[in-house]
Formats: C-alpha cells, sequence, structure tokens
C-alpha cells in the first residue's frame, strides 16, 4: 500500500532533505506528473535503503550498542540489544568489568568456540567473542554482569515506517538513495535500460564519493605496516 506524501514544492526540514522532497524529485526527473508512479518511488526509495544499509558510510557507525551479560549465560541475542540479530559487521567488541576497565574481546571463529564452550567450559570474564546464528557468544561464559559494548559499522537504522520521518539516508545520502532508487525503478517499472544505465552509474559514483569522505573522517593519514 502507498504511503500518501503532499509533494507541492520543495520541501526541507531545517535546511535537511526529506522523503517527500526525495519522492517529488524523482518524480520530476522520469518527468511523473500525474502521480502515477508515486507508490513505484516509494517502493524503489525503501528498496534502496534495505540494500544501501549493507555498507558502512560515516553516519551508520556507532558505538552506543550495549548490554549487560548473565551468569552463566553465553548466548545473547535480541533480548539482551535488538540490533544484535540484525548486525552487518562487528568492527570491535569490548568488556567493562565492576572496576569500570575497559578490554577489547578477542573475535573467534564460531567452530572454535564450539570445542571450547560444552558443560565443562571456564566461566569467568569473557575474553573472546564469536557470532552465529544472529547471536553473540562469549568465552569464557560469563561469571556476573559485565557490560560489553559493541562498535558496529555498518548496522541498521531504525526500520522506515514512515516517509514524514527523515533519517540519516536523506539528510546525510539523499543522491545516493535518488540514483539506486531511479535505478530500481528505471530497470523493473519503466524498463528503461538508458535511464538504468544512467542511474546505476549516477550510484556507483556517489557511493565512492562517500566512501572517500568515511574514510577521510577516520584516517590517521599516515600508512600503518601490518604483517603477513
Amino acid at each position: 500500500m502507498a504511503i500518501t506524501v503532499a509533494t507541492s514544492g520543495p520541501n526541507f526540514t531545517g535546511g535537511d532533505y526529506t522523503f517527500p522532497q526525495l519522492i517529488a524529485d524523482i518524480s520530476r526527473d522520469i518527468d511523473d506528473d500525474t502521480g502515477e508512479y508515486t507508490a513505484d518511488i516509494q517502493r524503489a526509495v525503501a528498496a534502496s535503503i534495505r540494500y544501501c544499509e549493507r555498507e558502512t558510510y560515516y553516519f551508520n557507525e556507532t558505538r552506543d550498542v550495549t548490554f549487560k551479560t548473565v551468569a552463566g549465560q553465553q548466548w545473547y541475542g535480541v533480548t539482551a540489544h535488538e540490533q544484535i540479530p540484525r548486525l552487518v559487521h562487528i568492527q570491535a567488541a569490548f568488556r567493562e568489568d565492576t572496576a569500570g576497565h575497559v578490554s577489547d574481546l578477542r573475535r573467534e571463529m564460531p567452530e572454535d568456540t564450539e570445542l571450547v564452550s560444552d558443560r565443562y567450559g571456564a566461566k569467568g570474564l569473557p575474553v573472546a567473542f564469536t557470532y552465529f546464528n544472529q547471536q553473540l557468544r562469549l568465552y569464557p561464559v560469563p561469571d556476573g554482569a559485565y557490560k560489553i559494548r559493541l562498535q558496529l559499522g555498518a548496522y541498521r537504522l531504525a526500520p522506515l515506517t514512515s516517509f514524514e520521518i527523515p533519517n540519516a539516508w536523506v539528510t546525510e545520502a539523499y543522491d545516493l538513495i535518488k540514483a539506486r532508487a531511479k535505478y530500481i525503478l528505471a530497470k523493473d517499472t519503466l524498463k528503461d535500460p538508458q535511464v538504468a544505465t544512467e542511474a546505476l552509474s549516477d550510484y556507483q559514483d556517489q557511493h565512492k564519493a562517500l566512501k572517500r569522505e568515511t574514510t577521510s573522517r577516520s584516517a590517521r593519514g599516515v600508512i600503518r605496516a601490518t604483517a603477513f
């Protein structure tokens, strides 16, 4: 079912682009003067976000996903934090003990953790983690309540429930989503190969530009040696 939005001219909120403005711009670009393709444009925008949210950009990284361990519990899923089943990539994980000391957790392969986490497995301060079946597994099995912090990139923003509520995909990646949505629309609805090719090229340019900005925001400006 299409979500009805008002698109009478430019629509800005505090200087930031909005979903109604995005839909209006795409409609204008494809000469949809009657609103015939409004529902298709909305579906294309939603599909674009689902596609793009798998990539890490500067606006979909976070270190705010935290949860507390439970003594004797090694698996943590949606009840610990709603983001855990929806994770795209864990950049790092940290443990904070009762004294406030922070330590990084070593990442292990699921099969390696399986071999040491049987009923005879050690209990204590977690020093390692793995991710399997949309859950985090800690080792050793926690013997108490410890704060676990996840550094994620990419992580999925809140699901889109209304085109009236802006989020980072339009305030930070307006042109990226616009280009991807036009590509999907041209490929699947308009059946226009030329427009699809042009839109895909535009999407790739926008993606590269955002990745460059993401790198420049976090880069140290020096080359760091690695071991082989």
